[in-house]
């Protein structure tokens, strides 16, 4: 790691004006990168296919990936370089209302543990108004910062990769920053259990990033895409993570 590299992220760790919930999930996802890869690695045989399509990005993006596990948020820190210029990832979240009937999990999948982590909620029942619904990631992308979407909303339910919500293409148009999809298999409806007993082969898989160009044309600057643009946006995404699924 070259020292100029390291001093720049000290640098940027104490500038007066950095906050503790953006300092934190950098220092978390460090710590937490050594233990993780070595039980990933042993537990799991874990494949990453794909990265030379993200070497030399230098600046944030937006990581698309299916959801299949409550690992997922795990294996995209994980699987990086923790002191590449994509890191560190922070996510989109629920509110801490839809945690309320978790019992005691919802300590961990809400409120202040889920923004040390990186977490930050999307704002329901904006009725498609997604400026308001995201604009906690819109202002971390602005940033420079990497932002982890399951543009399926939830865990799959049957191991498929379902229909994708308009929200990660909105963030690809308002911000500007590309799609870096991404596919995960091998782990749906794994348990502690046959994790530990080495029952499943985990394979990440990242793709080409999508840019705003792409998918919107030359003219995504002038003129707000529509509802329906930023669904068939969307589509492409999905399809491009689903084809890339088929192919593991």
């Amino acid at each position: 790691m070259p020292l100029v590299r390291i001093s720049g992220y000290i640098v940027w760790l104490f500038k007066p004006m950095a906050n503790f919930f953006s300092i934190t999930p950098f220092l978390l996802q460090i710590l937490v990168y050594p233990f993780t890869w070595a039980s990933l690695r042993f537990f799991a045989q874990i494949r990453i296919l794909g990265k030379e399509n993200i070497r030399g990005h230098k600046s944030g993006a937006i990581f698309a990936v299916n959801h299949s596990s409550e690992l997922d948020p795990i294996l995209i820190p994980a699987t990086l370089n923790p002191f590449s210029r994509l890191m560190p990832m922070f996510y989109l979240a629920r509110e801490s209302s839809f945690y309320e009937k978790s019992g005691f999990a919802k300590y961990f999948y809400s409120g202040t543990f889920f923004k040390i982590w990186g977490a930050y909620p999307v704002t329901v029942g904006t009725g498609g108004d997604y400026e308001h619904a995201l604009r906690h990631h819109i202002k971390i992308l602005k940033r420079g910062k990497s932002i982890c979407i399951f543009p399926e909303g939830g865990k799959t339910k049957n191991g498929e990769i379902g229909e994708g919500k308009p929200g990660v293409a909105y963030l690809l148009w308002r911000t500007g920053r590309p799609v870096i999809p991404v596919a995960i298999r091998g782990h749906y409806q794994m348990s502690a259990h046959r994790f530990l007993a080495r029952k499943h082969s985990i394979t990440v898989s990242y793709g080409k990033p999508i840019t705003k160009e792409e998918l919107f044309g030359a003219r995504a600057d002038a003129i707000s895409p529509t509802r329906e643009e930023l669904k068939v946006a969307t589509q492409v995404i999905m399809s491009r993570i689903q084809g890339m699924y088929e192919k593991i």
